[in-house]
């Protein structure tokens, strides 16, 4: 009995099987496809098990002996209703870009590495600005451009026949672009640094809150067009819980209350400073001036008079205590077996004989964070 219904589906040749033991009317099977129809060829290779198939060319949907039904689509479709997996040991090129006719080698991807690079010389032209600018520090920024040069030559290659993707990535890559969505969450996470570079803007619109918390430090740069905060309701609050705010303007420094006053409030007291002159508001009030003080108006002395402070209790009452360090710390810098190489960028892992564990990831000197105990404690360190 030929597989496929003759004469419609002569085009059919292949081959297709029945599960074994599996009852008249609901067999199961599998069928190897090619569809030599004019126009219209294709090759399916199909599991009953979970619809798992892999189609070729132009899609017809074929399910059983009546063989070709209704058109699906043209290229290919790897589909299945159960778990899915691609996995490639030396990497992984997921791409949109055109190569007609299978034309070069099939790791070619040239226009994606240009990308790379021209997002990694951005990634570092602005990083050198803000160097200059002292918005950032050397080992900062510079230190993720660094890592996405080494990131993009694994991708380039060596110059070998076929020479991409020296380490296994993953490359994700389309002239025109690319989208990700999900009715829940989305997270993105690295080991080492997550870097987002774009040659125009980049939007961020949350429905809710946006929230960011940082174990070291959190540096903003604008190179060029300034830079507004606003808060179209609520309150901004600023605070330095453990050290001093500077703000520093280049040209004129101006604080505007549009309905209400301007207090400045110091617990020792206010200072004032102008063209080599001072007025000090604390216990007392004295002026410091080497030349003429001018009063232009009715001068009218009254008596003794004390005004209480600004109460600023609600603002001041929130302050977390800054935790207090050990007495004793420790520091560990990893370097090669050449004694002089440093192991930038290595995940470690730092235990105490008391129970307590540090992690963290060596700088570009192969550095770890320093670390404190309250006690001399013996030390363990491990590379992961």
């Amino acid at each position: 009995m030929p597989p496929w219904k003759l004469p419609g589906q002569q085009a059919l040749s292949g081959l297709r099987s029945r599960e074994l033991h599996g009852g008249a009317s609901g067999r199961r099977g599998n069928h190897l496809i090619l569809d030599d129809t004019a126009g219209k060829i294709q090759a399916q290779l199909k599991s009953d098990h979970q619809c798992s198939q892999l189609s070729l060319g132009h899609i017809s949907r074929i399910d059983d002996t009546s063989g070709r039904k209704d058109v699906r689509g043209e290229g290919f479709e790897l589909r299945t209703d159960g778990h899915g997996v691609a996995r490639a040991a030396a990497g992984l090129l997921v791409t949109t870009e055109s190569r007609q006719r299978a034309q070069s080698s099939m790791k070619d991807m040239g226009e994606t590495i240009q990308r790379l690079e021209t997002a990694h010389e951005l990634h570092a032209a602005l990083a050198v600005a803000a160097l200059k600018c002292e918005a950032q520090e050397s080992g900062q920024q510079h230190d993720v451009a660094d890592a996405l040069e080494a990131q993009n030559d694994s991708i380039r290659g060596n110059g070998d026949k076929f020479p991409e993707l020296t380490e296994p990535h993953l490359v994700l890559a389309s002239p025109t672009g690319i989208e990700t969505t999900t009715a829940k969450s989305t997270h993105i996470a690295s080991s080492e640094h997550t870097s987002l570079t774009t040659g125009r803007s980049l939007s961020i619109a949350t429905g809710d809150s946006l929230f960011a918390s940082i174990k070291q430090t959190f540096r903003l740069f604008i190179q060029t067009a300034g830079m507004k905060l606003i808060a179209a309701a609520g309150k901004v609050t600023v605070h330095a819980q453990d050290d001093d705010v500077d703000v520093i303007a280049r040209k004129v420094l101006t604080l505007i209350s549009q309905s209400d006053w301007v207090d400045l409030k110091g617990k020792k007291g206010v200072r004032l400073h102008g063209a080599g002159s001072m007025v000090e508001v604390s216990d007392r009030v004295q002026i410091y001036t080497s030349t003429p003080v001018l009063i232009h108006g009715n001068l009218e002395t009254l008596g003794p008079q004390n005004r209480p402070h600004p109460n600023y209790t609600k603002s001041t009452k929130n302050f977390i205590p800054i935790p207090e360090r050990g007495k004793f710390d420790e520091r560990f810098h990893f370097v090669a077996e050449d004694g002089e190489t440093p192991l930038a960028h290595r995940q470690y892992r730092i235990h105490a004989a008391d129970g307590q564990c540090w992690e963290g990831v060596t700088n570009a000197q192969g550095l770890t964070d320093r670390i404190y105990t309250s006690s001399p404690q013996e030390l363990s360190v491990e590379i992961l």
